[in-house]
């Protein structure tokens, strides 16, 4: 029998609930998820006070001097972030926290996995492809071993919660409260995708050219948030978010990046953000056509 992702039929799902939840899931993020990492970086320079840079002070707080450390630490919030969801959907919602994968009991691993090694084939065939057209766009990156084997640790253990922490919220609770308006999957795309993306707008990677890296953004909130639909579960988007943060970071950094100057093995030298969000439509497009195909054979 075929359950529906979109309309939830289990627990207490009213606008009041989505409100109160949301609330506590951004109580969670907001506040307690900073307030933690603030003290895992006030222990982190304790421990080694060079870590601390008073010199350099932002609006979040100390500049911490290891890029690495802080990448490390401010998965804190992200973790406490699922928490927050967890408790939200349990407490208020009164459902079951795989309700935002999955309408089914199980979530379906296949789905994941294939969602994550498509796009990671993906990903790296056209990066392959870029470095050919344009090699002098890439530099190999300072190399330490020890720094790039903690980074890949960081990568496999921690980037996934990250990528799946933005995937419960906005294709699964916000879809799913979306989804109280309207079924309508063009609509529903438009929505969660549109706040995914413009969400993505504060990051300073946006002073590569604010117009294509926003089309970059938003079109990857679209293809994720349609697949979601058409799917009628979010394991794909799930793995394919976390293939595309694990291969960015693992393999290429930038200047002006949200994760900073991380030990990746290659550093992007000249960024062509028009160039980028058009190879970010194709490599979309090229998965909802493989994932889409591949659910109606299986449906059939």
């Amino acid at each position: 029998m075929t359950k529906s992702f979109i309309t939830v039929n289990e627990g207490k799902n009213t606008h009041w609930r989505y409100i109160s939840s949301l609330l506590v899931i951004l109580a969670f993020m907001l506040i307690i998820g900073t307030v933690a990492y603030l003290i895992a970086v006030l222990i982190a320079g304790c421990i080694n006070p060079d870590l601390l840079n008073f010199d350099e002070m932002t609006n979040e707080g100390v500049l911490l001097t290891d890029p690495l450390v802080d990448f490390y630490l401010y998965h804190i919030v992200n973790i406490i972030t699922v928490l927050g969801i967890w408790l939200a959907v349990k407490t208020i919602l009164k459902r079951r926290f795989i309700s935002l994968i999955t309408p089914y009991r199980k979530v379906n691993w296949s789905k994941i996995f294939f969602g994550f090694f498509i796009s990671l084939a993906i990903f790296a065939i056209f990066s392959i492809l870029d470095f050919a057209l344009f090699p002098n766009d890439y530099a190999f990156n300072e190399f330490d071993a020890s720094r790039f084997v903690w980074l890949v640790v960081a990568c496999f253990l921690l980037v996934p919660i990250q990528t799946t922490s933005e995937e419960l919220l906005f294709r699964g609770f916000l879809l799913q409260w979306a989804g109280k308006i309207t079924k309508h999957p063009l609509i529903l795309t438009i929505i969660i995708g549109g706040i995914f993306g413009s969400l993505h707008f504060f990051n300073p990677e946006m002073e590569h050219g604010a117009f294509w890296v926003a089309i970059d953004y938003l079109a990857m909130g679209f293809i994720w948030t349609y697949i979601t639909v058409k799917t009628n579960s979010s394991e794909y988007s799930i793995g394919a978010h976390a293939a595309n943060n694990m291969f960015l970071c693992i393999f290429l950094t930038m200047e002006d990046t949200v994760v900073g100057d991380i030990p990746s093995l290659f550093v992007v030298t000249n960024v062509n953000a028009m160039t980028s969000a058009i190879t970010t439509v194709i490599t979309g497009l090229i998965f909802m056509f493989i994932v889409l195909r591949r659910q109606k054979r299986k449906v059939a």
